[in-house]
């Protein structure tokens, strides 16, 4: 009998047990080391807005007559720990102070939430992204972007590839405007801030659908994907128009962390949207990306419940296709980890609960949508509009801090690649209550993943080679995987 390897796979809120093939066995390089952390983060602030990238510093932006507005990412990592540090947190304070220094009147800066398409936050909960005072100091000059509310967007025009450009009218309409982000990958950073953040319906839907014929490059391979290029694009017309009213070009204070808890800034900078995320990226490969030889026949990841779409809320079953399909699946760059026509296994109970405050439109999506079709291009091109525009869901979204009623179809939509490139994808650890909770949502269940593996085997052959990819389970990076020595 062929020797095993045990391993304790995490399962939604725990773990399961797996006995691998020892001769079969491949498991990827862990997390590449961490960056290291600044000495002082909150004087790497002052000097980055001091001394911008290409732009002037921040005090010839401003007068005693400007309005500037900033915007904020919505949003923290679901394990984030208290001691972690947070731009929004460390430098908020510091940019409101030194604005006023310089002349600014209070009254005339506002901080928007960069919600878009997410669900609001509660002044409570915005605690956790602006520290115990902010949200309650702040008053009116505090709030989140409703993407339904036609009057706070304005339309700049279409790029040449016929996608519409829609910002808030804060981002175009302010003296200056400034971004504050922290990139915990590459799929965030860069213009993606502002005409996703600071973006509604009509614009977004034109990069954020399922394309039939894309490349199904990871959005996390910033020399591959499209993803960036498209908003690159779109953001020259938000330049052209900055420019047009005689104001200065946005200000993007992007933020490095180290990977080691607690997390630290590794790098603060500041100035013009591209070149600020370009001179991040190599620190980001530098901690985030490991190399691995070829691909695998049967790849394994444990998945455990909770992602930023659930952070403070409920993990539903179209988080967890997302968090499969989309954010395990593509954490690679160059190549996928699995080969073309190879079997995912991921380990996930896929629980039927949603929350009817936060996702009432994900609910409907499950109990409507996918019993008719789980065609995701079909999906899209039939429900989108309608989901987007069905009055309680708007109605949801504008008072009851609900995500916007046509994000399910996003983020069905982002398994496509994933369903493309592989011949099946398996969810193991599933019982047998939840069998069809799984099928509904695109996967194959098994009670275990020794069950699922032998299907696998079945299907691919008794040599199949498997991947486990432990460290997954507890953090994000992404491998490099290299083809034939390439």
């Amino acid at each position: 009998m062929a020797q095993t390897q045990e391993f304790m796979v995490s399962c939604g809120a725990g773990k399961i047990s797996a006995k691998l093939p020892a001769d079969r066995l491949r498991l990827p390089p862990g997390p590449p080391p961490s960056a290291q952390p600044l000495p002082d983060a909150a004087a790497a602030f002052r000097q980055a807005v001091a001394n911008p990238v290409g732009m002037p510093p921040l005090e010839k932006l401003v007068s005693k007559n400007s309005r500037v507005t900033i915007g904020i990412q919505d949003g923290r990592d679901a394990n984030y720990l208290p001691e972690d540090q947070d731009l929004r947190i460390l430098a908020l304070p510091i940019l409101l102070e030194l604005l006023e220094r310089y002349g600014v009147r209070p009254e005339n800066i506002q901080i928007r939430v960069a919600n878009a398409l997410h669900r609001m936050w509660t002044r409570k909960e915005m605690v956790h992204i602006l520290g115990p005072r902010l949200p309650y100091t702040l008053g009116g000059r505090l709030s989140c972007i409703d993407a339904t509310d036609k009057d706070q967007f304005i339309s700049l025009g279409m790029t040449r590839r016929g996608m519409e450009v829609m910002v808030h009218r804060a981002v175009v309409e302010s003296d200056l405007f400034i971004f504050m982000s922290t990139p915990q990958g590459f799929f965030q950073g860069g213009w993606k801030s502002i005409l996703v953040g600071m973006g509604c319906w009509e614009s977004i839907r034109y990069h954020h659908r399922p394309w039939p014929f894309a490349s199904g490059h990871s959005v996390q391979d910033p020399k591959n994907s499209s993803f960036h290029k498209l908003l690159n694009e779109m953001g020259t017309l938000v330049d052209a128009e900055l420019s047009r009213r005689g104001h200065p070009p946005i200000m993007k204070i992007e933020g490095v962390l180290t990977t080691g808890r607690p997390q630290k800034f590794a790098a603060i900078d500041a100035g013009l949207i591209t070149p600020v995320r370009e001179m991040h990226l190599d620190m980001l490969v530098s901690e985030l990306v490991t190399d691995v030889e070829g691909q695998t026949d049967v790849l394994l990841v444990g998945m455990t419940d909770g992602d930023s779409y659930s952070r403070l809320s409920v993990f539903n079953p179209i988080h967890c296709r997302n968090k499969a399909l989309s954010a395990l699946f593509n954490a690679y760059h160059d190549n996928p980890l699995v080969r073309k026509g190879g079997i995912f296994i991921v380990a996930n109970p896929f629980e039927p609960k949603f929350s009817l405050l936060n996702h009432p439109s994900y609910y409907a999506f499950y109990n409507e949508v996918l019993p008719a079709t789980k065609d995701p291009v079909e999906v899209w091109d039939t429900y989108s509009e309608e989901y987007a525009h069905r009055p309680e869901f708007v109605h949801k979204y504008r008072t009851g801090f609900a995500f916007h009623g046509a994000h399910p179809c996003i983020l069905y939509g982002q398994g496509l690649y994933a369903l493309n490139h592989l011949s099946a994808v398996f969810a193991a650890g599933v019982a047998k209550g939840n069998e069809d909770v799984a099928r509904r949502v695109g996967f194959e269940p098994f009670p275990t993943v020794e069950a699922a593996l032998h299907e696998a085997e079945a299907r691919l052959g008794k040599s199949c080679t498997i991947t486990y990819h432990p460290d997954l389970e507890e953090r994000t990076y992404f491998t490099r995987v290299h083809l034939n020595g390439h």
